[in-house]
């Protein structure tokens, strides 16, 4: 097997096997991501996990383009005002199973303290996964295990008055797109 991996990239630059395997996989991902949205399109019965997943793709209105050629396209194409789609609903999908199995409670409590507080659930899931994605990168960072208490105190102190601002830029910004999309 070692052998079909090729050597050089596109650009004749030597690549890793494990840097073909990273490649391989992110395809393979792409793929099925982008399968379950047409299935979910054309309305077949998905299993739990790909019902949440379409869900959290359904609702970001502003990259179904992206969705219907998710796997076409390169890295630098899939990025969308500085923000990975995939890694967008990856987070958002994370905190739904985060709620759907209330592991940690805190999660389902700081979702309904930040809706007491005005915030959509859309923007409460977003805050949450703001608070998650930190403790993602720090896990990655310093190659730690995921620290529960950390996690935990990054949801209790998470307020809603600070994500007024950015929700108003955010609407802007999804209406702009709105507007291209019906000039083309």
């Amino acid at each position: 097997m070692e052998n079909d991996i090729p050597s050089t990239s596109r650009c004749g630059e030597p690549v890793e096997p494990s840097e073909h395997r990273y490649r391989e996989l992110r395809s393979l991902s792409r793929q099925r991501l982008r399968l379950i949205w047409e299935m979910a399109q054309m309305g077949a019965v998905l299993n739990d996990e790909d019902a949440v997943l379409v869900e959290a793709l359904r609702e970001h209105p502003e990259y179904y383009e992206v969705w219907d050629q998710v796997d076409e396209l390169s890295d630098e194409e899939l990025v969308q005002d500085g923000v990975n789609p995939i890694l967008h609903v990856t987070i958002h999908q994370t905190v739904e199973n985060q709620l759907a199995a209330k592991d940690p409670p805190v999660v389902h409590e700081t979702l309904e303290r930040l809706m007491r507080s005005g915030l959509s659930r859309h923007e409460a899931i977003h805050a949450i996964g703001s608070v998650l994605s930190v403790e993602i990168w720090e896990i990655l960072k310093e190659e730690r295990p995921f620290d529960e208490e950390r996690y935990e105190r990054g949801l209790r102190q998470l307020d809603a008055r600070e994500w007024a601002p950015a929700r108003s830029r955010r609407r802007r910004v999804k209406k702009e797109k709105r507007k291209r999309r019906r000039k083309r």
